[in-house]
């Protein structure tokens, strides 16, 4: 029986991770901050990396880090994210050394953050694997989440930098709610974009990357779709019957979120260029079919 150790094990990604692996015959040890218990056979809850001694691990997948979308990004909340993300990666890299743990692969998270925003604001281009980062907070975020990740050389980790993920929780709920109301339509210009991936095919991700013979570190884990917000909000609002009719300023979204608009006004088209070069099947390729298998399943 494989044993993989997940962090962030209570998140969107871990939760949804956690059940698949179990249905699927893993051994399961999750990291969480806050204690938990199970009455799965399988599954065991850490809150402390002291207590892998003496254990074998296969796979780890590392996913700590606190909600970039939380809470306005106040210095305080910054550095929150940044520690979430970098001391618990420290710590996870500490213990392994300390055990003498060395799993065939990890696979730790990222985001296409990394990259930053479009300064030309033309979104023609499209960022790969091999595309610079910027010098702004969620790049750097991302940019010190990673360094962290692969400072260990003698553990085989490769990196997924991941879209908005779309499930039944998570950001999705959030940003179909407005249309569910047949309120607010567009935000900004519309033409800013939405780079995205279902959660099963993130899922399917982490399994291919824990095979995976390639030399290449870094993979966008995000669906191959070039969507803007616009578009989005046309395709949603023909699955879910709905007329949002509302624009929404780009001087109201900072006003309320301030720097943390970004996430909403800005961004860059990404794609996931290694992953397709290695032969990864998206499940959920466009939107249309990832928005009607989530809320034909989700409760209204």
């Amino acid at each position: 029986m494989l044993k993989v150790l997940i962090t962030g094990a209570s998140g969107f990604i871990g939760t949804h991770l956690v059940d698949y692996l179990l249905q699927h015959g893993f051994e399961v040890i999750a990291y969480s901050r806050q204690k938990r218990h199970s009455q799965e056979a399988k599954l065991t809850w850490i809150e402390n990396f002291t207590a892998l001694e003496n254990t074998h691990i296969d796979y780890v997948v590392n996913l700590a880090g606190e909600s970039i979308a939380q809470s306005r990004w106040t210095a305080q909340r910054k550095q929150q994210l940044i520690d979430s993300r970098v001391q618990t990666t420290q710590q996870l890299y500490q213990a392994l050394q300390d055990y003498q743990i060395q799993p065939r692969r990890i696979v730790s998270g990222s985001a296409i953050g990394y990259y930053g925003i479009d300064p030309t604001q033309q979104w023609q281009n499209e960022c790969d694997e091999n595309s610079s980062a910027q010098g702004i907070f969620m790049s750097e975020l991302c940019q010190r989440w990673e360094a962290e990740a692969l400072a260990d050389t003698i553990q085989n980790t490769k990196i997924m930098r991941l879209g908005v993920v779309f499930g039944q929780k998570g950001a999705l709920q959030q940003m179909l709610l407005p249309i569910k109301m047949g309120l607010i339509g567009r935000i900004g210009s519309g033409q800013q974009p939405t780079t995205w991936v279902h959660v099963d095919d993130v899922i399917q991700a982490i399994l291919f990357l824990f095979q995976s013979t390639s030399d290449q570190k870094i993979y966008n884990v995000v669906a191959p779709d070039h969507i803007a917000q616009m578009q989005f909000v046309n395709i949603a609002s023909k699955v879910l019957k709905r007329k949002p009719f509302l624009p929404l300023p780009s001087f109201v979204m900072r006003l309320l979120m301030g720097e943390q608009a970004q996430l909403v006004l800005n961004g860059q088209y990404v794609q996931p260029k290694a992953l397709l070069a290695e032969g990864f099947d998206f499940q959920y390729a466009n939107l249309e079919s990832a928005l009607r298998q989530i809320t034909q399943h989700s409760p209204n």
